[in-house]
């Protein structure tokens, strides 16, 4: 068998809404302009996962998230890129793992962390 997100997947575009959505645990991103804007709100569930797919490129979109942990920001570039994260509770949203489409491009910007 196999884990699927059938009734917790929700497909946006930059433009259309700026915040992610924290009830479905998948999310495919389209951008649509350079550089737009999205932000990720706190977690209600210590263990909760948020799984990003920038499935349409237009454009980069960052993400601000609102309690990261070790990290300041994700910038998703190019089709494929992809970030995987835990609520953690007081201490916010965990990196389980990022994958940048191209290879010498990393998703996090680690400088506020």
């Amino acid at each position: 068998s196999f884990i699927g997100f059938s009734n917790s997947t929700e497909n946006i575009n930059d433009g259309q809404q700026a915040a992610m959505s924290i009830t479905h645990a998948l999310t495919l991103l389209g951008s649509s302009g350079t550089d737009t804007a999205t932000t990720l709100a706190d977690g209600t569930i210590i263990g909760q996962l948020k799984v990003i797919v920038h499935d349409v490129d237009g454009g980069a979109s960052t993400m601000a998230v609102t309690d990261p942990l070790g990290f300041a920001d994700i910038v998703f570039t190019t089709a494929g890129d992809t970030a995987t994260l835990m609520w953690t509770g007081t201490t916010g949203w965990a990196i389980l793992s990022q994958h940048p489409a191209v290879s010498d491009i990393g998703l996090v910007d680690i400088s506020n962390g």
